[in-house]
């Protein structure tokens, strides 16, 4: 047998209040993520040297060759 409604849920202004409160929170909540995952992405530092890339000794002004460190045969 269902609960019977709150009295809250059926006041047209309190169930457009709720909507309007559920969709702020759900809209905040999203803009804080993708503001954590912005902030994680520039803050991310990496050397590609050191990354993927193998030091390649005939290579030393860049000290690597990526061709070699993804498998690319250059032509």
């Amino acid at each position: 047998m269902p609960s019977e409604p709150s009295a809250h849920d059926g006041h047209p202004r309190l169930r457009h209040l709720k909507d309007q409160l559920t969709e702020h929170h759900r809209r905040a909540k999203a803009e804080r993520e993708e503001a954590e995952l912005e902030e994680a992405i520039e803050t991310a530092a990496f050397d590609l040297g050191t990354d993927i890339a193998h030091p390649a000794p005939d290579h030393a002004e860049a000290a690597y060759d990526i061709d070699t460190d993804i498998g690319v045969d250059p032509r």
